[in-house]
């Protein structure tokens, strides 16, 4: 009989259909493993009808924590994981966003024994704010802990034994995000920055005023203070086919970081073939090991001008760059990526 897993994630309104983790979902292999897929919205709109006249008692509750990112929509979602767990339609329940979500139910199954099932969550931030979001006295409960970054483990060992705990690098779907047919020939290059969260938009600014000889295209639903800037092109809500071929029409990809542990963009860009040039942090390594692009220690802007002018005058180390950048996509497609969790879920169950 196929495992049963619960998954539990948030809704984010500015991901596509083709970006993020919940990919891996759908990659599972049907014969071993039966995946339930469950969506809370990133608010306190979902709620059970029986539960809303106690909404402004709810609302407390979850407001009196240690997680400030959890919902009364992520209460509703455990409510009814609870309920699919005591009827015995679960073996493993997943939150995929560990900062959302599985504040009561890991402690509710373990501590009372109602049933067998298992908790696992992934956590996706990095140290810094991970301190700030999670409640480290709720992680004894879980079974098992998704890490998408070497960087997050010194956090996380604090508060669980080291066996719990296991990295799995963030995936990509390198069959929709792909180079292009032809490389591109234009006179101008052209550079292409993705998302908002921990992007450092004062450096990206200061950049894009010094190369004016590099077109910049910019996909973000955030205002950056850009205007008057005329080498630099906003796109807000494009759709997934877009992106792509947004991503395909670009040479460089650059992310100036605050912080890091996954990035979509950075895989999109890679899978898409594009040299990358951007913050020199841990995260950043685990995912580009072998000179796939440029990396900058400490956001230093003339580092960051000098690797754009590095790549603007050197048409074939931008090529190689982009090889090596969709060779190690590849290794990070989800198909592969999906044996790792099938591992640990085995290992759970």
């Amino acid at each position: 009989m196929p495992m049963r897993i619960r998954f539990e994630h948030t809704r984010y309104p500015h991901w596509g259909q083709r970006s993020g983790y919940v990919q891996f979902v759908r990659q599972l292999d049907p014969q071993h493993f039966c995946a339930d897929l469950h969506v809370a919205s990133d608010s306190d709109a979902d709620l059970a009808r029986w539960l809303v006249p106690l909404r402004p008692y709810l609302r407390r509750l979850v407001r009196r924590g240690r997680m400030p990112w959890y919902k009364l929509s992520d209460l509703n979602a455990e409510i009814e994981a609870l309920k699919a767990c005591l009827a015995g339609k679960v073996d493993i329940v997943h939150f995929l966003d560990g900062e959302h979500s599985g504040r009561f139910l890991p402690r509710l199954i373990r501590a009372t024994r109602l049933t067998a099932v298992r908790t696992i969550a992934t956590f996706h931030q990095p140290p810094d704010v991970a301190r700030e979001l999670v409640d480290g006295r709720l992680l004894r409960w879980l079974d098992g802990i998704v890490l998408v970054s070497p960087s997050q483990l010194p956090f996380f060992q604090q508060y669980v034994p080291e066996h719990r705990l296991h990295v799995i690098l963030h995936g990509v779907d390198a069959e929709f995000f792909r180079p292009a047919a032809t490389p591109n020939v234009t006179d101008r290059v052209r550079c292409i920055t993705v998302g908002h969260w921990l992007r450092d938009w004062d450096v990206f600014r200061s950049v894009a005023q010094v190369m004016t000889g590099i077109a910049f295209d910019v996909v973000t639903d955030r205002g950056i203070d850009v205007e008057g800037m005329p080498n630099v092109i906003i796109h807000s809500g494009v759709s997934d086919t877009t992106l792509a071929e947004l991503y395909r029409e670009a040479d460089i990809l650059f992310l100036p970081l605050v912080d890091s542990t996954a990035n979509n963009s950075l895989l999109e860009g890679i899978a898409s073939g594009l040299a990358v040039v951007a913050t020199d942090l841990a995260a950043v390594r685990a995912y580009l090991p072998g000179n796939e692009g440029i990396l900058v220690l400490e956001n230093r802007i003339d580092g960051f001008i000098d690797a754009m002018r590095c790549l603007q005058n050197n048409v074939e180390l931008r090529h190689a760059m982009g090889q090596r950048a969709r060779t190690r996509a590849e290794e990070l497609a989800w198909p592969r990526i999906v044996r790792q969790y099938e591992q640990l879920y085995a290992a759970v169950g």
